[in-house]
């Protein structure tokens, strides 16, 4: 007898498409799996609204550029009044160099544009110094990317956290910014800042603004004739940028008593309609104890004196209000009456 060992039985062979219907059902797969993730990354795309938006390292912190008007950025988080975006293009390879500071490959050697390709259409007008980190180089030029930060209210389409105090419902008449603290509360010249005094349980108050967990409040009341000094061309202490931004209007033309830290030295360009093209101006942070971004207009006759500062240095200035709000970022401008000894 031969010895026939076992033998499975054949199956079928499995259904195969071919090469054109594979092709098929693989794009057919692909729409269904891109449109949600399209629909996704439309969501989370904000439009820069005007020419010259800021974009910082960190909110309140080192000015990477100016963005154009119309540019579509990722959004990548909120923090307060901030949104932080993907900065996406390309930049001259000449323009860069690099670095090893603060994790990133490359710094910015010279105000430079950053371009969505090359030649192409314009995403920022980066600044000095700027750091990137490099994805790739084609000839000349080199792709980078990095997150920066921008006011929400400079972009279409990103949630600002910072809102106006709520109107109070037409057809009843009611106030909704009229409000009473609950409880014993201080009173603070503004977030994180020093605390100025303390209001009682019971005080009425008026609600003028929300941004970050902070609610800005107004408080009548009366005060001695003795204990009250006009302020008249003295120079007045003690105001935040803050107070200039909430009051524009009340403050222009006051003389003001700042200890700021300079970062630079500007020049205004046509992207700036709070200057005229050309003029000199201090970037500056304070007052201090605040962090703010400020600008300081200086006269010629104190131009070299000004230009002997380092970043960084700290110093107490005399400066002349001229607006409490800026056109793009809300930050105040003054004019440099005197840099005090």
């Amino acid at each position: 007898m031969t010895f026939v060992p076992n033998r499975r039985p054949q199956s079928t062979p499995a259904w195969r498409p071919q090469p054109a219907a594979r092709a098929l059902l693989s794009l057919a797969l692909l729409g269904l799996l891109a449109c949600p993730f399209a629909a996704r990354a439309r969501a989370q795309q904000a439009t820069v609204r005007r020419d010259g938006e800021s974009v910082t390292d960190d909110p309140g912190g080192r000015p990477l550029g100016r963005l154009a008007a119309g540019v579509a950025l990722a959004v990548q988080g909120t923090r307060g009044t901030s949104t932080q975006v993907l900065l996406d293009g390309w930049i001259v390879r000449s323009s860069v160099k690099p670095t090893t500071q603060d994790g990133h490959d490359l710094a910015v050697s010279r105000d430079e544009n950053l371009r969505v390709v090359p030649n192409g259409r314009l995403v920022a007008r980066l600044v000095k110094g700027a750091l990137l980190d490099r994805v790739e180089q084609r000839g000349g030029w080199i792709h980078v990317k990095r997150a920066g930060w921008v006011a929400s209210g400079g972009l279409e389409g990103a949630a600002a956290t910072a809102s106006a105090p709520p109107a109070g419902p037409p057809d009843t008449g009611v106030d909704a910014r009229r409000a009473v603290l609950r409880r014993q509360a201080r009173l603070y010249r503004g977030p994180e800042a020093p605390a100025t005094g303390v209001l009682e349980a019971g005080t009425p108050i008026r609600i003028t603004a929300r941004a970050g967990g902070w609610t800005r409040v107004e408080a009548a009341g009366w005060v001695k004739d003795g204990d009250v000094a006009q302020a008249g061309g003295q120079a007045v202490s003690g105001v935040t940028a803050a107070d200039l931004r909430a009051s524009p209007d009340e403050w222009v033309g006051k003389v003001l008593r700042w200890t700021i830290q300079f970062i630079a030295l500007q020049t205004a360009d046509e992207l700036r309609p709070d200057f005229t093209p050309g003029q000199r101006y201090i970037l500056a942070r304070g007052p201090a104890p605040e962090y703010a971004f400020v600008y300081v207009i200086v006269p010629p006759d104190k131009l070299a004196e000004v230009s002997r500062l380092q970043p960084l240095d700290s110093l107490t200035i005399l400066a002349r209000v001229k607006s409490g709000r800026s056109a793009y970022l809300a930050n105040p401008i003054l004019e440099l009456v005197d840099v005090v000894p």
